[in-house]
């Protein structure tokens, strides 16, 4: 998957509508947990007159950088950094952003407290979670996928320490963190075309090939090769199947400091 890829599979209009009808092209914003960076270049482009600054604790938005050499987006800055402990003073940003950030960390309530210091009195935080207690599927062998599901679940708790659930928690979290005027909503993210269930079908059987998933779950006695296989197989089989659908839901919260 290519840089230019990530546009179109982890859209901004997508994973941060819920944010974007409170965000002014002249803000500060902050993208934390950024991950590749797709979204965070997608926010420069929007805050054209303002700024945005994308952070993840590891070097994963490398690939931004090396795109923004040839589509220069002077408004864009990525750091490497921590959280729970943000290097940047008290009242930096007019925004922060967490997509997909809360639901990895030990202390979220914790990490929130964080993103509030830096935010300017009045201004916007955005953040979204998955919910995996809503995962519907439909169509052929879906006993299969439910297992996966599941097992992606054990995996997620016992090895990577992480809760997939939490999308159903974010007012709880912001309120218990300081926000005020704190709104929550859910969605869900659909494939229903043929090409998306074929490319979240072949996704999913890389998971169960080769990625950290199948490694991991292996590792912690979860699962066994062959099981491993027969989801994989299971997964194209599905994505190959006309008349399938999967929707994925996310919970989302806009609030306040």
């Amino acid at each position: 998957m290519t840089f230019e890829d990530l546009f179109r599979t982890r859209a901004l209009s997508e994973y941060g509508a819920f944010l974007l009808p409170s965000l002014r092209d002249d803000m500060t914003l902050l993208d934390c947990g950024c991950g590749p960076g797709s979204m965070a270049y997608e926010l420069a482009d929007r805050l054209h007159r303002g700024r945005v600054v994308g952070l993840d604790r590891d070097d994963g938005f490398r690939a931004a950088m090396d795109y923004a050499r040839s589509h220069p987006r002077p408004n864009l800055a990525f750091v490497r950094g921590d959280v729970e402990r943000l290097p940047f003073g008290d009242e930096t940003f007019d925004a922060v952003f967490a997509h997909s950030l809360v639901e990895m960390l030990a202390r979220p309530v914790e990490a929130l407290r964080e993103l509030r210091r830096v935010l300017k009195t009045g201004g916007v935080a955005g953040v979204a979670a998955v919910d995996y207690g809503g995962v519907l599927i439909g169509g052929e062998v879906v006993a299969a996928l439910e297992r996966f599901y599941a097992l992606k679940e054990e995996v997620w708790r016992n090895v990577w320490r992480s809760e997939p659930r939490r999308g159903r928690l974010l007012r709880s979290f912001l309120v218990e963190a300081g926000y005020r005027d704190v709104v929550a909503s859910a969605r869900y993210v659909p494939y229903g075309t043929p090409d998306a269930v074929r490319v979240f079908g072949e996704d999913r059987a890389r998971e169960c090939d080769r990625e950290a998933f199948a490694r991991d779950a292996i590792a912690a006695g979860l699962t066994d090769e062959a099981e491993l296989a027969a989801m994989a197989a299971a997964w194209r089989s599905w994505g190959a199947s006309p008349g399938t659908f999967l929707a994925f839901p996310w919970g989302n919260a806009v609030a306040r400091k």
